[in-house]
């Protein structure tokens, strides 16, 4: 269920047709003349090949991308291409890419450097928790929070502490998963329906959890309800947190954060 880099609803025809758009574009392009818009091209190419699964090709992007980005690019690249080899199966892989970027950040301007390490530590702490090492991927949400915390960026805080309380929560923790549901809550506010879909349903697991499971499914059907999305369905409540999170992790706007 990892991944939040393709917007969603877009068919694989359209995505092919944005790969026509994008090589006219690199055709179009000097390597030599302007390597960083190349670059940057490349890499929303290879964006657009991990959406239509073509793992070894969206790599292959990257890996030409970084090799003509700046600093900030190569910063977002390695973000792209550590999602990319955890989606293909490649975790050790991905881990390698992460821990590439902290010398790289620290060449960047200051916001830039601090959001960096933040998405660092979110994204390294989903592939943790993927991995089922839920201690290690606490940490790194919680230092995702400092860092976000830092620069006052409220939608990283907010999924940050989402992620503290998903944790929390799918170990039965609801006392300390609710105030960082709270948290989440109150920063993601002012965002788009993924972000607010993400703290309702991580609210309905936890009553789920606490044996309010009539609440829970009254919560849910009232959120789908208003995105149009599953509305008059019944959930098994207990599995919607992963449902949720192909959904959020995929929104248009943390995409444009790294393209």
């Amino acid at each position: 269920m990892l991944h939040f880099l393709i917007e969603p609803g877009l068919t694989n025809e359209f995505r092919s047709w944005e790969i026509t758009v994008i090589d006219d574009a690199l055709a179009a392009s000097s390597k030599d003349a302007n390597p960083v818009e190349w670059a940057r091209l490349m890499n929303n190419k290879g964006l657009i090949l991990i959406g239509l699964d073509k793992f070894s090709e969206a790599e292959a992007a990257f890996m030409a991308a970084f090799a003509m980005a700046d600093s900030p690019l190569k910063c977002k690249i390695l973000l792209n291409s550590a999602k990319n080899n955890f989606l293909a199966n490649k975790t050790e892989n991905a881990l390698k890419q992460l821990n590439k970027i902290a010398p790289l950040a620290k060449e960047c301007p200051r916001r830039q450097a601090v959001l960096f390490t933040g998405y660092n530590h979110l994204i390294k702490g989903e592939i943790l928790y993927r991995s089922k090492n839920d201690k290690l991927a606490l940490t790194e949400f919680k230092m995702a929070e400092y860092s976000f915390e830092g620069e006052a960026d409220l939608s990283g805080v907010g999924v940050s502490c989402m992620e503290i309380a998903r944790v929390h929560i799918n170990n039965k923790n609801l006392p300390i998963a609710w105030p960082f549901l709270k948290k989440s809550e109150s920063c993601l506010a002012k965002f788009g329906p993924e972000e607010s879909l993400g703290v309702v349903v991580c609210r309905a697991v936890a009553l789920y959890y606490d044996g309010k499971e009539e609440e829970a499914e009254a919560l849910l059907k009232k959120a789908y309800m208003g995105i149009d999305e599953f509305g008059f369905a019944r959930y098994m409540v207990s599995e919607m947190l992963d449902a949720y999170l192909y959904i959020r992790l995929k929104s248009v706007r943390f995409q444009k954060n790294l393209m």
